[in-house]
């Protein structure tokens, strides 16, 4: 290839990358991690002794009935307390006709949360598409 017909192949490729990256990220929206079940705003971080933390998202038209979502609870970086990226817990959803938003919570550990950073992860079919990260200070 000539190297104008190079760049603009590397272009083209960039683009469609960047498009079906954003494709691939679809999916939920709205997203709120929140000590409260009905918040309207999401929280970044909660305290050790955080009694339950929960989390909604509305679906978008790129989850459609019949997908099976997983929400995921993730602890990244414990500080050693538990392994990095370890899976604390998670719930399976068969999404049916006129769901349109997912919940789910996760209840304090006995000895209170480690301090660090978290996130819960959304899959659909198997597929990851969209995290909302915290911490715990």
């Amino acid at each position: 290839m000539r190297r104008p017909q190079k760049l603009l192949f590397a272009l083209a490729v960039t683009a469609l990358t960047t498009v079906s990256s954003s494709l691939w990220a679809a999916g939920f929206e709205n997203i709120i991690v929140s000590t409260d079940k009905d918040a309207d705003t999401t929280q970044n971080s909660f305290t050790a002794d955080t009694p339950k933390i929960f989390v909604s998202a509305e679906l978008t038209d790129e989850v459609p009935s019949g997908s099976k979502v997983n929400v995921a609870w993730i602890a990244i970086d414990t500080g050693g307390v538990a392994p990095a990226n370890y899976k604390i817990d998670e719930v399976n959803l068969d999404i049916t006709s006129g769901i349109n938003q997912v919940n789910s919570d996760i209840s304090k550990p006995n000895n209170g949360w480690p301090v660090g950073t978290y996130k819960v992860e959304f899959s659909v079919n198997g597929k990851p598409m969209e995290s909302a990260g915290f911490t715990i200070k």
